[in-house]
């Protein structure tokens, strides 16, 4: 198909492709290492899809550009937009899985009212979605029926219905060199009876790739995903643990995940003032490019509902109050993000500022800060880029800055 061919198209030439032809372009991107040379065939088909996405661009550019409602919104800022890679990071037993479910849930529904059951997170309206899920880790007797039948009745279906609308599978018996084929063939098989966006849900992401901790594949796997989103109209919630006793998600996959998402949110018990796990559950907005990042979110675990619910006001007022007083590293680097947002700030201003709001001691705020700068917890800028804090010295003067990651 050339540009030539294309010119009185309704549409661009990318947008004319079947799925056939998109999955084909797709299967050229990631299912073999290029070749050091190519042979002239294959340099002309490159040239002749990179020439039909100038154009389709063109076409685009255009006109005016009308950014489409977030899929998933919560008190009327967007949580997860369409088209995107996002990530639900945790321990083990952190419930990332149940939120990711609980998400899926909300776009299987067909239910246009504000249900509490959703923790106050809205789908795009008037819209319906065919969620697919993909597991590659829980077994296939009990575990994986009991998560799909958890996701369909949160969803308002009877145990014994199979919407059309919801498509799962597991690739946790396929080979670790075939995940990516498999994951692809089994989304395309889904694409083609519907033209409804694709919600897909894959957990656990590293287990799709080989080592996650090898940098090439962890790139690889996500240039797979952002090529899986653009032809097949899909957006992606992905899962990821984190390393015990951190942070940081699994791996370079993990590391990678933090830089290509749209959308990072984390997990997590509260803890005492002993150190051991409460029954208070904190979701944080770790990365939000869509915007401004929310406070913190607190839900609990309920037996009754055998699900997520909100915590009680006044048991999170309590332990926000504890949390402030602890001057929480956590706390602390996320008010760094805001503080340094328009710059480097002199380290004694700095110090300042949050032994005032943390009502810490001088001695609590620089041990923190220094462990901030070792560790290096995941932070993102306002414009959604990896950074860590640093400092530095010009003339007598020593300062606090932002320094974006590489």
């Amino acid at each position: 198909m050339t540009t030539e061919q294309n010119k009185d198209t309704k549409e661009p030439p990318i947008f004319n492709m079947t799925d056939e032809e998109l999955a084909a372009t797709a299967d050229y991107t990631f299912t073999a290492e290029e070749p050091e040379q190519s042979q002239p065939e294959e340099k002309d088909l490159l040239l002749q899809r990179l020439l039909d996405k100038e154009y389709a661009l063109g076409v685009a550019a255009t006109k005016p550009v009308v950014f489409s409602t977030p899929l998933i919104s919560r008190n009327e800022i967007g949580i997860i937009g369409r088209s995107t890679v996002n990530i639900i990071q945790g321990a083990f037993g952190s419930h990332k899985s149940r939120l990711a479910e609980l998400l899926a849930a909300l776009m299987l529904t067909t239910n246009e009212t504000k249900d509490p059951q959703f923790l106050d997170f809205q789908r795009a309206a008037l819209e319906r979605f065919c969620v697919c899920y993909i597991d590659t880790e829980r077994n296939q007797k009990e575990e994986l029926p009991f998560a799909i039948q958890g996701i369909k009745q949160r969803a308002g279906y009877r145990l014994d219905e199979l919407p059309q609308q919801f498509r799962f599978t597991s690739i946790k018996g396929e080979n670790r060199s075939l995940r990516f084929k498999a994951i692809e063939t089994f989304i395309h098989h889904v694409r083609e009876p519907t033209t409804l966006h694709l919600f897909c849900l894959i957990d656990v992401v590293t287990d799709a790739v080989g080592d996650f901790n090898d940098p090439k594949e962890s790139m690889r796997l996500f240039d797979f995903l952002g090529n899986l989103c653009d032809n097949y109209d899909a957006t992606f919630l992905l899962i990821i643990h984190q390393n015990p006793g951190t942070e940081k998600a699994r791996g370079h996959t993990g590391t990678e995940a933090a830089n290509k998402a749209s959308t990072a949110l984390q997990i997590g018990f509260e803890k005492d003032a002993s150190g051991n796990d409460t029954d208070l559950i904190r979701v944080r907005y770790l990365k939000l490019r869509r915007g401004k990042r929310p406070e913190p979110l607190y839900l609990q675990y309920s037996e009754e509902q055998k699900g997520l619910i909100l915590a009680d006001a006044s048991q999170i007022a309590a332990h926000i109050n504890h949390r402030k007083h602890k001057a929480d590293t956590e706390d602390i680097a996320d008010r760094l993000i805001s503080l340094l947002s328009e710059g480097p700030l002199p380290k004694n201003e700095v110090w300042t500022t949050l032994e005032t709001e943390f009502k810490a001691k001088n001695a609590t705020i620089r041990d923190r800060l220094k462990t901030i700068m070792t560790e290096q917890p995941p932070m993102f800028d306002d414009e959604g880029r990896a950074v860590c804090l640093t400092d530095y010295k010009e003339s007598r003067n020593q300062f606090f800055k932002l320094t974006p990651l590489s």
